[in-house]
């Protein structure tokens, strides 16, 4: 029987037996942290390289980045401009590459503009990025949704900075189109990807991805903050459920929540 088998074993085999059995298990866990690790943000990429965001001392595009960073653990140099002047000062200069921001710098050489490249970037080295490519597509529509939805907004609030000369009446007319048709509409379609995900995020994926915190700063930041074009429903997202849920389970996370508490006392530059 095997009990007698192991009676008959010399005391070294069984110490032997004994030790490869606590090194398989430790082995098992070993491979289990990370993954528990990451449901909490709290991983740790000693070989990252070197991040530094610039941006203004506002939400607004460096926000998602923020956040993608604290949840996944990555350590990212959060650089603020002290004012408009310190920006257009690094734009003149040519520190911006399209002379605008976010802009991430990689261990002080590689500059990358754009808010939805540096959310994709980011994402893939902390693991957060689909690897199947019909996963990761979604993500990308998703996102991508994400920028469909502000750029009427955008336009209507940065009229001079698209080419557009609005007057006053037509900067309401448009916003009234945007409040009543057009932003209702990409809500709507949101809110659908939300009501068939099974894990609660966008795309469907595990863990938040690139589009999660995208959208839910669009929701929780800058949807409220533009009361001169979105009607009070429509900026606390009252028909809008399932993005509500979202909203919550994102600013709900443990890392997220670490972030706004240290952000209260956190000195920039």
């Amino acid at each position: 029987s095997i009990l007698c088998m192991r009676k008959e074993r010399p005391a070294a085999t069984r110490l032997l037996l004994l030790l490869l059995v606590s090194i398989g298990w430790s082995g098992v866990m070993a491979s289990q942290a990370p993954a528990q690790a990451t449901m909490t943000g709290k991983r740790k990429f000693p070989d990252q390289p070197k991040l530094k965001l610039y941006y203004f001392d506002i939400k607004g595009k460096g926000e998602p980045i923020r956040l993608l960073a604290a949840y996944s653990g990555l350590e990212l140099e959060d650089y603020r401009f002290e004012g408009r002047d310190h920006f257009m000062k690094l734009k003149e200069d040519g520190t911006l590459p399209f002379g605008q921001v976010p802009l991430l710098e990689v261990d002080g050489k590689d500059k990358l503009p754009q808010s939805a490249a540096i959310l994709r970037y980011l994402s893939r080295i902390a693991g957060l990025y689909p690897e199947d490519p019909i996963q990761a597509a979604r993500v990308d529509a998703a996102l991508d949704a994400e920028t469909d939805a502000m750029v009427g907004p955008s336009v209507v609030s940065y009229t001079t900075r698209f080419g557009i000369d609005l007057d006053d009446e037509m900067k309401e007319k448009a916003g009234k189109a945007i409040d009543s048709e057009v932003f209702p509409r990409h809500l709507g379609n949101l809110e659908r990807l939300l009501a068939s995900s099974k894990t609660g995020w966008v795309a469907g994926t595990a863990e938040p991805s690139p589009a999660d915190f995208a959208w839910v700063c669009t929701l929780a930041h800058t949807l409220p903050s533009k009361d001169r074009i979105f009607s009070a429903p429509l900026r606390t997202l009252q028909a809008y459920p399932h993005c509500q849920g979202l909203v919550e389970k994102l600013m709900g996370l443990p890392a997220i929540k670490a972030y706004y508490a240290a952000e209260q006392a956190t000195p920039h530059n």
